[in-house]
């Protein structure tokens, strides 16, 4: 473990020896890289600070667990206000493990605004896609809407990448509900019922018809919210 044993860590932290820590977190093992980001939490201080910033950005040289530890140990150091700030940088396109901690840091922290940072972050993979709609987040659907309109324009609408987030988008708008979750859906509907089914394969077809049902349904409750 480079030398560092997982004892020193600790006694390193009771004493409040704040280089020594820094300097683990260069340690070539990741295990002792992440006891430093915790341990670094519980001694605080403007030096860890900036460490921990630096460690859990590190998206490209540094492994997700220690980011992640890196990122509980800053919810240690800041109030709360700055620490949501601080994970709203991480609920998108960053590493699946890091998103993932991050926003069940986020959800912990502020389980009620949770929905709307995500609509923030402009999140629109499946688990943003079902928080939306569990949540009738009325914000997410602007961004539901261009999601849709970009797989529409995109021709990926039904394709095995695209299908299930679009069938998701779907439900979560007759979820919400309102005039313009209605609106978004019904030109996604009128789209559909236009193209020439022609061509299409079995399993498209098949998909755009689970999507095309799913609309019509969402659509009658949308506009009955």
């Amino acid at each position: 473990m480079g030398g560092r044993q997982p004892g020193d860590l600790v006694a390193a932290a009771a004493r409040g020896d704040v280089q020594y820590l820094l300097e683990a977190l260069k340690d070539p093992e990741f295990e002792v890289r992440e006891a430093a980001a915790r341990s670094l939490g519980e001694i605080g201080g403007e030096k860890a600070n900036l460490a921990l910033l630096s460690v859990a950005r590190d998206r490209w040289g540094e492994r997700p667990e220690v980011r992640i530890a890196a990122l509980r140990s800053l919810g240690r150091i800041h109030k709360r206000d700055r620490y949501l700030s601080i994970l709203q940088g991480f609920l998108s396109g960053d590493n699946k493990k890091v998103i993932a901690a991050a926003r069940g840091m986020l959800r912990e922290v502020d389980p009620e605004g949770f929905p709307r940072r995500l609509v923030a972050s402009a999140a629109v993979d499946h688990g943003a896609i079902r928080v939306y709609g569990a949540g009738h987040e009325v914000s997410a659907v602007p961004l539901l809407r261009s999601f849709l309109d970009d797989a529409r324009e995109a021709g990926d609408i039904a394709t095995s990448l695209n299908w299930g987030k679009v069938y998701a988008a779907v439900r979560a708008l007759g979820n919400i509900g309102g005039t313009d979750a209605a609106k978004a859906l019904q030109l996604l509907l009128t789209t559909l019922e236009r193209q020439d089914a022609e061509g299409v394969d079995s399993l498209t077809r098949g998909r755009l018809e689970k999507i095309m049902g799913a609309a019509r349904n969402s659509l009658e409750v949308a506009q009955r919210g």
